[in-house]
């Protein structure tokens, strides 16, 4: 056991300590701010304050874990031997930057705390981000500053144990917002679809859905048994999130009223983990988030615990609070819908910090560092291979890879790629 010694031990220190040691690295690790009980401690021990007492483990901390609420905080980021880092300290520390405070800073999303300018949804954009402006969005920063604090601790004690290396985990996450493309959807809905189509000059779109309409075709987006056999042989255990949701503007789906759609789910729900795809509206609004669990609870006759926004993650200072209140234990939403890369600069779960009351909360925060609808911006070979590359640098077996898929990964007749083949070979690549 590690012992760590502070001036004074707030919620915030035990925090980002736990999640360094306990979560990231795997070492356990016991707080004091007690001098002679710091002395006296036998073990390995490190002191976080203003000055070392002696010739320990010393790391000069910064006043951000000592703080309360939110301000402005004055960001300067620099080049540690290669990887960004700030809140730079004097040379006594052994550390030349206060990794605990620096991540505590990206892990609580703070800056989302902050004032900032938002789109029309009310999102906090990846642009804006630190790690945007700083080029170290694709790298679970914080992971990589505690590999090397736990190699600057196994030089000053040689007889820390080691953890053994395991592959990281891969997470398949299949987010269904339309199981069908054309099918059990409204009639309106397909009216819309065909003058989009006719907008567009697109004749075969307009071809395929009335062929699938007059069941002459399987409809392209109705892929599950297919997704269950690929995962199956595999060895894979996919999260299954299913947008459950009374049609509004931004939530478009197929009614869930639907008999086909309602015994889908349930098939679905029966050989996997199925949990809430959240609407638009219930991450705006409490009063909305609590019906759609309700309702798809009903229908699967299991606890709804795990939830992923259908928009993503709009601010963290606000959309999880909706999750708090509906005694939601797991998020899968920590990640932006349109880039790749660590939105929180880490690759490990984490439990969400409240900065307006300044406590650690229950809800666990699984990242995610893909969505589909991200890495459809490359072309279909280059994407697989950005997923991978991110896979390989994970630093810790620790991590977690969630990527989060749509249903319609698997369209064969996609005609402009293989999108299905590529994915078939990115399941086989961490089977390995």
């Amino acid at each position: 056991m590690i012992l760590v010694y502070s001036h004074k031990i707030t919620p915030r220190l035990t925090y980002i300590f736990r999640q360094i040691f306990i979560r990231i690295l795997e070492l356990p690790v016991d707080f004091t701010s007690t001098i002679e009980k710091f002395v006296s401690h036998s073990g390995p021990k490190l002191s976080y304050t203003h000055q070392p007492l002696g010739k320990e483990f010393f790391i000069a901390s910064h006043d951000l874990l000592y703080q309360q609420g939110v301000q402005e905080v004055p960001i300067e980021v620099s080049n540690w031997s290669g990887l960004p880092a700030f809140f730079k300290l004097g040379k006594q520390s052994q550390l030349p930057y206060d990794v605990f405070s620096a991540s505590f800073y990206l892990i609580s999303r703070y800056e989302e705390f902050l004032p900032q300018v938002k789109n029309e949804l009310g999102a906090f954009l990846a642009y804006q981000s630190l790690a945007s402006k700083n080029n170290f969005l694709e790298i679970p920063l914080i992971d990589l500053w505690a590999v090397r604090l736990k190699d600057k601790l196994h030089e000053f004690f040689p007889g820390l144990p080691h953890v053994s290396w395991k592959k990281p985990k891969f997470q398949p996450i299949i987010s269904v917002v339309n199981p069908y493309r054309y099918q059990k959807r409204s009639l309106l809905l397909n009216i819309t679809d065909t003058f989009s189509a006719l907008w567009r000059l697109d004749f075969f779109s307009i071809i395929d859905q009335y062929l699938v309409i007059l069941g002459l075709r399987k409809d392209p987006n109705n892929n599950f048994k297919e997704l269950e056999t690929l995962f199956k042989k595999f060895g894979y255990q996919p999260l299954y999130f299913f947008l459950f949701a009374k049609n509004n503007f931004y939530d478009r789906g197929v009614s869930i009223y639907n008999y086909s759609f309602r015994k889908l789910i349930k098939n679905t729900a029966d050989l996997n983990q199925v949990s809430l795809l959240a609407s638009y509206a219930s991450q705006q609004e409490s009063k909305f988030l609590n019906p759609e669990c309700d309702q798809l609870k009903r229908l699967i006759f299991k606890k709804i615990d795990s939830v992923r926004f259908n928009y993503g993650l709009l601010s963290a200072s606000s959309g999880y609070y909706n999750l708090l209140e509906n005694e939601i234990q797991k998020d899968y939403s920590m990640g932006y819908k349109e880039e790749l890369g660590y939105r929180a600069s880490t690759a490990v779960p984490f439990y969400f910090y409240d900065l307006n009351n300044d406590l650690q909360t229950s809800l666990k925060i699984y990242p995610v560092v893909a969505d589909e609808s991200g890495f459809r911006k490359f072309p279909n070979q280059m994407a697989f291979e950005k997923l991978k590359e991110l896979y390989g640098n994970l630093p810790t077996s620790s991590a977690f890879h969630g990527v989060s898929f749509s249903n319609a990964i698997l369209n064969s007749e996609d005609f402009k790629n293989s999108w299905c083949n590529q994915f078939i070979n990115y399941l086989k690549y961490h089977v390995r």
